[in-house]
């Protein structure tokens, strides 16, 4: 930048070089603005953490100074928590063992019904009433009554426990 005065003809002038100026100012900007949010997130990161630490040692020195009531309606608490999840897994066992039952009922019932029709039909259509036929179509009554042992053996007897 030149500044230039001249007191006989009465005379001044300024020379500058304004972008160059311009760019080493925005160069600044720059760097600060990166600068400072650097240094932002960094100081909310240091805040997050001490934070955290503080409440861990204050949940630590609440856990310490409870008295006996508020240590028994702890255990409460957890033995409630320990039965609930524990009736859930049996649920789920439950519907999981229907499940089960339900699909050998399905496949024993399909294998008792074909041998009691091929039976009947083929011994009919032999004629003989020794034939081995009539007697599969006996034996197809079998699986039958195997699925009314599965669903009875297996059922719960609330009522019967109730009583």
């Amino acid at each position: 930048m030149k500044l230039n005065f001249d007191i006989k003809n009465k005379k001044g002038s300024i020379e500058s070089d304004v972008e160059k100026l311009v760019e080493k100012g925005m160069e600044q900007h720059d760097k600060n603005w990166k600068d400072k949010i650097n240094t932002r997130h960094n100081a909310k990161k240091e805040m997050l953490e001490i934070k955290h630490k503080q409440k861990l040692e204050l949940e630590d020195k609440n856990q310490a100074k409870k008295n006996w009531f508020q240590k028994i309606e702890e255990e409460r608490r957890k033995t409630k928590q320990l039965e609930l999840e524990e009736l859930r897994r049996q649920e789920e066992d439950k519907k999981k063992s229907v499940k089960v039952k339900a699909i050998i009922s399905a496949i024993l019932g399909i294998i008792g019904v074909l041998m009691m029709v091929i039976g009947s039909l083929l011994g009919s259509a032999s004629g003989d009433p020794d034939s081995g036929w009539y007697m599969m179509s006996i034996v197809g009554f079998f699986p039958l009554c195997s699925i009314a042992f599965i669903w009875g053996a297996t059922s719960d007897n609330k009522k019967k426990r109730r009583r």
